[in-house]
């Protein structure tokens, strides 16, 4: 195939920060044109740091001010030669510009529309405004997340990303359906929910037995030893996770002690926690004599899992992400060359991911107003006066 899967799919992004543009990035690397909508009036407050370079790669991006009626109009008119509409404005808005998916699919009833909020479109909180941080303490996830004894975790920026994943995910199956069926169809999508049906065993054993579940730092309930364990030089640890009774005695024959492994009383992982302490030194004894790299060649090599943990800067000279290709060489738009993260899948199937330089604010307003709207010189040098096209 020498087509990307997405290959003639117009997608028009109104969402910004981090979840949606997480999604709309992974959907232009397969092939989608996805163009992307914004506002000097109310600018990503993401425009002016790196994290903009990698979410809005392979994009267009025109400017637009949807505050004015003439905005919401051009919005209306692209949106009716476009395929999918993905935006993440807190609940209403949309809605309040004239943009509501039973307004917008009536010019296009195959139309397929992505509403993604804190907390969705129907419910007593629909109404709060919320980034991922904050959602992270409103679903629970923060009390579970931590060390025993300590307070939880307060921030961390992981649900976004994860969340831009799944959005991504749920845009290529209505896709599929219509494909299938030629049907359109809303999709309103609560960050929330999202998030709380990541801890299920933490609501299930709170509903079935009363129990508040407690943070549990590098631990696990069903593998021991787990954790982090300190290697040879500074600030380098390796993650070990001992999940069976194999790896349970692979990683005592690693370590040379066959004393642990004989005895009957820790071939279960409750008897290995009861002596959490006395391993876990065992293990750190014969760490901290080895390189993380190495230690983990030697587990490995055994049958145990294990990793180095790394800083940002190792994982970004890594030699198998180098050799697979995931950072691709650009010139960003302030002409400096970067290397930019791809995607974290490959398919025999389709040419290389389609992978360009984020853009800057309006670049590619002749391109959306003119080409793909058909206006003239004279009026779209009107739009911008009156700051529609802005």
């Amino acid at each position: 195939m020498d087509r990307l899967p997405l290959d003639g799919i117009r997608i028009v992004d109104f969402s910004w920060i981090i979840a949606g543009p997480t999604a709309t990035r992974h959907l232009a690397m397969m092939g989608a044109e996805v163009v992307k909508i914004g506002s000097a009036r109310r600018p990503d407050p993401s425009i002016y740091g790196p994290p903009f370079q990698a979410y809005n790669q392979s994009k267009v991006y025109a400017a637009l001010n949807l505050s004015k009626p003439e905005g919401t109009r051009l919005a209306r008119d692209l949106i009716g030669i476009s395929d999918v509409v993905i935006e993440n404005f807190a609940f209403g808005v949309f809605e309040r510009r004239g943009l509501g998916y039973d307004v917008i699919s009536a010019d296009r009833p195959d139309l397929i529309m992505v509403s993604s909020s804190g907390t969705g479109h129907t419910g007593p909180d629909r109404e709060y405004v919320a980034y991922g941080s904050l959602l992270q303490h409103y679903t629970g996830w923060n009390s579970v997340s931590g060390y025993p004894g300590r307070e939880p975790i307060k921030g961390g920026l992981w649900a976004d990303p994860w969340v831009g994943l799944e959005l991504a995910m749920l845009t290529m199956a209505a896709l599929n359906h219509r494909l299938l069926t030629g049907e359109g169809q809303y999709i309103d999508y609560s960050m929330a929910e999202a998030l709380t049906s990541g801890i299920p065993e933490a609501v299930l054993d709170y509903q079935m037995n009363g129990r508040m579940p407690e943070p549990m730092g590098n631990d696990d309930r069903s593998a021991s030893p787990h954790g982090l364990f300190h290697c040879k030089g500074k600030d380098r640890w390796i993650a070990i996770a001992v999940t069976g009774i194999d790896e349970w005695l692979a990683l005592c024959r690693l370590l040379g002690r066959e004393d642990l492994a004989d005895d009957p009383a820790l071939t279960s992982v409750e008897g290995r926690k009861s002596r959490r302490v006395e391993i876990d030194a065992a293990i750190t004894a014969w760490t901290e004599r080895l390189e993380d790299y190495e230690a983990m060649r030697l587990l490995q090599e055994a049958g145990v899992p294990a990793g180095p943990s790394l800083d940002v800067s190792r994982v970004f000279d890594d030699p198998h992400l180098r050799e697979t290709g995931f950072f691709t060489t650009r010139r960003a738009s302030d002409g400096e060359l970067r290397e930019l993260p791809g995607l974290p899948w490959r398919s025999d199937e389709w040419p290389e991911p389609r992978v360009a330089a984020a853009p800057e604010l309006g670049q590619d307003n002749d391109y959306v107003y003119r080409e793909l709207l058909g206006l003239s010189v004279d009026e779209m040098d009107r739009l911008v006066r009156e700051q529609v096209i802005y």
